[in-house]
C-alpha cells in the first residue's frame, strides 16, 4: 500500500472514488486561476493540494477523509514522498502560522507535464487529474511567433466565441479550424492579443491541442505549427471525457505533429472575411 510521510508519521493511501478525484479537480480549477498570477518559476500545482492538506488539518480533519485521502494521493502522485507540517512565525512578526515543507520529493511524470501522465489508469482512477490541472497552469501559446500565456479566461467569453465558431463552422469542417477561422477574423479587424477575445480564441485552440499558429493576414490563411498532446488530453480528461475519447484526441493530434514535422501539407484554413467581434480590452 503506498504511503507518504508526514511528520515522520507513515499515513496510509487508500484507493478513492474517481468522483471524489472529479470533486477535488474541479475545487481546485477555480483556485488555479490566483495560481497563475505567481511567476512560472515559483508556480507549483503541488500547492494547491498541500494548502488543502494544512487548512483541513487545522480544522481537524481526519487523514482518511476521502478529500483528505485525494490531495495526499495527489502530492504522492507528484513525487512527494515525506512532509513536515509545523507552526511558524511570519518574517514581519506576529503570531506563528501553519506551514507545510516538503522534505523528499523526486518530479513525476505527472509533476513534469509529460503526456504519460495521463494514461488509462489514471484516466479511469481520476489521479489523472492533478497533471491536468498541472498542464493547465502552464500552457502557452505561440500567435506569430510570439509567446502568450494562456491561463483561464472568462467562461462567458470563451462560451461567447465557441457559440460563434459554431455558427459559422462549415459543412465537414472540424472545429479546430472554425475557432482559427475566427480568430483570424479578428485580428484582422485589428484585436491584438490584448483582447479578450483573442485570448478566449487562443484557450479554446489549446483545449484541442493547437499551441500555435500563424496569421498571414495578406493571403487570407492560418497556419498551424505547433500542437501538444498533453494539452488536448488534459483538457478532454478534465471535461470528463473517457479513455476511449481521450485515445481519439491523442490519435487526432499526433496525426496533426507528424504532419508538422514532415511538412507536407501544412493544414491550412482560410480566414472569415466578415466582422466576427468588437474589440473589448482586457481588465
Amino acid at each position: 500500500m503506498p504511503r507518504i510521510l508526514v511528520n515522520k508519521n507513515a499515513i496510509d493511501l487508500v484507493d478513492q472514488e474517481r468522483s471524489t478525484f472529479q470533486r477535488f479537480a474541479e475545487m481546485s480549477f477555480s483556485q488555479c486561476v490566483n495560481l497563475i498570477q505567481i511567476p512560472r518559476d515559483r508556480r507549483y500545482i503541488s500547492m494547491l493540494p498541500a494548502s488543502y492538506v494544512l487548512r483541513r488539518r487545522e480544522e481537524g480533519d481526519a487523514w482518511d477523509d476521502p478529500m483528505m485521502q485525494v490531495a495526499l494521493w495527489n502530492l504522492h502522485d507528484l513525487g512527494v514522498s515525506e512532509m513536515s507540517m509545523s507552526m511558524a512565525s511570519p518574517e514581519g512578526g506576529g503570531d506563528p502560522e501553519p506551514q507545510i515543507r516538503f522534505d523528499r520529493a523526486e518530479a513525476t511524470d505527472m509533476a513534469l507535464g509529460r503526456e504519460s501522465a495521463i494514461n488509462f489508469s489514471t484516466a479511469k482512477s481520476g489521479r489523472g487529474l492533478i497533471a491536468a490541472l498541472n498542464n493547465v497552469i502552464h500552457r502557452t501559446f505561440h500567435l506569430n511567433g510570439e509567446e502568450f500565456e494562456v491561463g483561464i479566461q472568462d467562461r462567458e467569453q470563451v462560451e461567447k466565441y465557441a457559440k460563434m465558431a459554431h455558427e459559422i463552422r462549415q459543412p465537414q469542417e472540424g472545429l479546430l479550424f472554425a475557432i482559427a477561422r475566427v480568430l483570424a477574423s479578428m485580428l484582422k479587424q485589428g484585436l491584438t492579443a490584448e483582447d479578450v477575445e483573442v485570448r478566449a480564441g487562443m484557450e479554446l485552440l489549446t483545449n484541442l491541442g493547437c499551441t500555435a499558429i500563424s496569421v498571414v493576414s495578406d493571403e487570407d490563411r492560418v497556419v498551424f505549427n505547433g500542437f501538444s498532446v498533453m494539452a488536448g488530453l488534459s483538457s478532454g480528461l478534465l471535461q470528463g471525457l473517457d479513455w476511449e475519447q481521450l485515445k481519439e484526441i491523442r490519435k487526432n493530434v499526433q496525426m496533426m505533429i507528424d504532419q508538422i514535422e514532415a511538412r507536407e501539407e501544412t493544414p491550412v484554413v482560410q480566414s472569415m472575411p466578415r466582422p466576427v467581434a468588437k474589440r473589448r480590452r482586457r481588465n
